[in-house]
């Protein structure tokens, strides 16, 4: 007997051999179906995840671009407000009159007495850029050849007041005069301290020297945060401790006057001599 000689017929043999082929091609694509379908199941899991998450991010983006309007209408309104804020500003006076006068009073020596403080307010203007529409992006030429308005009105600029400070007064000599200046130098609300004047007049049989000080006060000026704020004591008549009273004890009364210029508040403590005799 020879390797490889069956007894089966061929017919069977030939029959088991489709048989097993088709089990295994059964096989094989139930393998391959079942792979598909867990792939499926995967991927679609996956896109519901990514459904999901796409879902999240765009509810996060039109939270996040509510906020962002929010926010900036709420920039607008504080920038609408701080150039109120600039404006109101530049119709008040940088430091109150309460405070000057009592600034100016509490510092003075003893024996000098103010005759006339003077208070003027002028303007600073700023120069404004050179160019005119050249350097407006928004000023155009038009096919016609005619000048395009600008699209938005030019916000009105915050006027700055410079105050201007004449302080005039005797004194028996010109230390006491010095001493105020460094005494007023001290303020941090004024600058550029100057003496104008000082010169030799005859008050009452006596020889004393009258001079007049000058000093500003800008528009950036601040009494908020001087330590010496809350020292300063309610400013009573100068002349009430100083050396003007006549040899009867006469009292000297003050009385303001007012210009007509109303960029100058002038005089508002004008000290004379009251009624003799």
């Amino acid at each position: 007997m020879t390797n490889g000689t069956s007894f089966l017929p061929d017919d069977y043999v030939r029959d088991a051999r489709e048989r097993r082929s088709s089990i295994f091609a059964l096989a094989l694509f139930g393998i391959v179906m079942c792979a598909v379908f867990a792939a499926f199941l995967v991927t679609n899991r996956q896109w519901t995840d990514v459904r999901s998450a796409q879902a999240s991010v765009n509810a996060n983006t039109e939270q996040a671009a509510k906020e962002i309007t929010e926010m900036k209408s709420l920039e607008a309104m504080r920038e609408q407000m701080v150039e109120k804020a600039e404006l109101a500003r530049g119709l008040l006076e940088p430091v109150p009159r309460s405070v000057l006068l009592a600034s100016l009073v509490n510092t003075m020596p003893e024996n000098l007495s103010l005759l006339d403080l003077e208070l003027k307010s002028e303007e600073i203007k700023v120069a404004k850029p050179a160019g005119g529409a050249k350097g407006d992006p928004k000023a155009r030429r038009t096919t016609t050849g005619r000048m395009k308005e600008p699209e938005v009105a030019a916000k009105p600029e915050p006027v700055l007041r410079r105050v201007i400070v004449n302080a005039t007064g005797v004194a028996p000599d010109d230390l006491d005069v010095s001493r105020w200046m460094g005494e007023l130098s001290r303020i941090p609300f004024f600058s550029g301290i100057r003496l104008e004047v000082s010169e030799e007049k005859e008050v009452r049989g006596k020889i004393m020297r009258q001079f007049r000080i000058s000093m500003r006060i800008e528009p950036g000026a601040a009494v908020r945060g001087w330590e010496g704020l809350a020292a300063l004591k309610a400013p009573s008549d100068p002349l009430d401790r100083g050396i003007l009273k006549d040899a009867a004890g006469g009292m000297l009364t003050a009385t303001p006057s007012h210009d007509k210029d109303s960029t100058v508040n002038a005089h508002p403590a004008l000290l004379h001599e009251g009624e003799e005799d």
